[in-house]
């Protein structure tokens, strides 16, 4: 018996944590659209990993160097990019994450699907991927 309720006890551990790491990279999404609007370059640079890259919706291809110029032209233009729904995947120290960003700018406003991956360097995560799977214009 005793046996049987430590299993029990562990597996709603290891449930738990895992949970919690779900949610803490799912919070550090949200701290990457947050710095993007508001042009934190020096978060940016460490929140992406080196050989990070994105696929826009447009089916351009920026790395981290090109991105963050973009996102330094576009200073101001960004009133807002809400992580709309979020899910999180973990696999040892990747961790892959898929969900809707409503971006809002000065011109206008676009939805866009993404899946994004991440990996665990150190005690914190590292964006290494975006892709836009799905961009819809509301204005």
């Amino acid at each position: 018996m005793r046996h049987i309720l430590s299993t029990v006890l562990l597996c709603i551990s290891v449930s738990l944590l895992a949970q919690n790491e779900e949610q803490a990279l799912m919070d550090f999404e949200k701290s990457i659209e947050a710095a993007v609007v508001n042009t934190d370059i020096s978060f940016l640079e460490s929140a992406y990993a080196e050989d990070f890259k994105f696929k826009h919706g447009t089916g351009q291809r920026s790395t981290k160097e090109s991105w963050l110029k973009d996102v330094a032209n576009n200073k101001g233009k960004f009133i807002s990019r809400k992580v709309d729904a979020s899910e999180a995947e973990l696999h040892d120290n990747i961790g892959i994450t898929e969900g809707s960003i409503t971006v809002t700018r000065l011109n206008g406003s676009y939805t866009i699907r993404y899946i994004r991956a991440y990996r665990k360097k150190g005690s914190t995560w590292e964006l290494f991927m975006h892709r836009t799977v799905e961009e819809t214009h509301n204005n």
